[in-house]
Formats: structure tokens, sequence, C-alpha cells
């Protein structure tokens, strides 16, 4: 149901509305929706509970969002655009296209960028992580649109800088982009959702995950 809708316009204009609320009843809402249902997941979140933890009534609330279907489409779009599409990445100008820079200038750019992102959205990278491990036609879906999106801009940067001589030319492309995705989520998962208030030195996790994207974990 929310799958058959998803798509980049509709996360952007979803995305949108969710940013500019029309009153501050309305933000209560979308505020505690997000934190519901990325608690519990869509079956178990019940529209009573959201409603008295924005301090509205049920009543007040399907006056904004008629059904809860809705009320879950506007805070979970948002989520998944920040999530797999920010903006940042998505301006290939910004990033993809900085040719003037090293790998490692770029890893550690990108990956700064997206602990940024995650840490100032965690309650929707929550709800996102939790409704792609359990709507198999969502997780599809949003598979879909990062690939067509944003997986080719990544593999043309990894063969970018193999061309260069700064990364190994020996390994396909495709499995150096994955490699580099994976190292960040691992970091991004455990510095903004799992441990959000252990004593993180991020200057020094992103040196260190961009050294070791470059020379492995191996004894020199």
């Amino acid at each position: 149901m929310i799958a058959r809708r998803l798509s980049a316009r509709t996360l952007r204009g979803e995305a949108a509305r969710y940013e500019r609320p029309s009153t501050e009843r309305e933000a209560a809402i979308l505020n505690a929706a997000t934190q519901i249902f990325g608690a519990k997941g869509y079956r178990d979140a019940r529209t009573a509970d959201i409603a008295a933890s924005a301090g509205v009534t049920e009543r007040t609330l399907f006056r904004y969002f008629p059904s809860k279907d809705q009320l879950y489409r506007r805070v979970m779009f948002p989520a998944v655009l920040a999530a797999i599409m920010p903006r940042e990445l998505t301006e290939t100008g910004k990033l993809f296209a900085a040719d003037a820079e090293s790998f490692a200038d770029w890893h550690r750019r990108v990956l700064k960028l997206r602990i940024g992102a995650a840490r100032a959205a965690a309650p929707q990278f929550r709800l996102v992580l939790a409704t792609l491990m359990s709507d198999d036609a969502l997780r599809r879906r949003v598979i879909k649109i990062w690939k067509e999106n944003l997986w080719q801009h990544a593999v043309d940067t990894v063969r970018r800088y193999q061309k260069r001589g700064q990364l190994r030319s020996d390994l396909p492309p495709e499995a150096m982009a994955r490699a580099i995705i994976s190292l960040n989520l691992g970091y991004i998962i455990a510095r903004a959702l799992l441990a959000p208030d252990a004593a993180w030195d991020d200057d020094a996790e992103v040196e260190a995950t961009v050294e070791l994207m470059l020379r492995g974990g191996g004894s020199v």
C-alpha cells in the first residue's frame, strides 16, 4: 500500500510538507508519530497513543490526518528520503563530481555528512530501519529508488579514483562501492542509533574508517 506510492518525486513532496507543518499541533502530531511508529511499527502503533503523546485528542489528530495510513505516509516518506536520498549526496556537483579531491577527502566528507544527517534525524532513521526489517514490499521499492538515484554515482566515483591509482583496480568498482557503503553504514548506525550518548570522537573515528578503507586491517 505504502510501497506502491513510493517514488523519488513523492518522497521529496512529502518531505517538504513534513518540514513545514501548518500548525504547532500538526508539528507535535508528526513528531509523536515518528517516535511511536519507529518504536512500535505501523501495525502496533495506536493513533490514541500518538495523540496522547502529542498532547491532543484523537479527534484532533484525525482532523489533520483522516486515517492512520495517511499519517504514516506523512512521516515515513520523509524518513526514507533522509535515509537513502539525502540532498548532499544527490547533488552531484557537491560530492560525486569533485574531481579535484583525493579519495580520502571524498570519503571523509561523505561520512561526516551522513553522520550529521543521521544524528539530526535519528527518529526518522530509526523508523526507516524498523520498517525495512518487516516490510518486504517497501524494502524492495526503497532499494529500487536508491539504485536509480545513487548507486551508479557511487560506482562511478570508485571507478574515477581507481583510474587515478588511489583505489585498488584489481577489484570490481561495484564491490568497492558496496564495501564503502557497508563500512560507513555500520559506524553511522552505531553512532546515531545504537549508542548516541557514548563518548564518540567523530573526527578520530572518521579518520580510522577512511584509513581502514584505504589500507585494510592487516599489519604493515
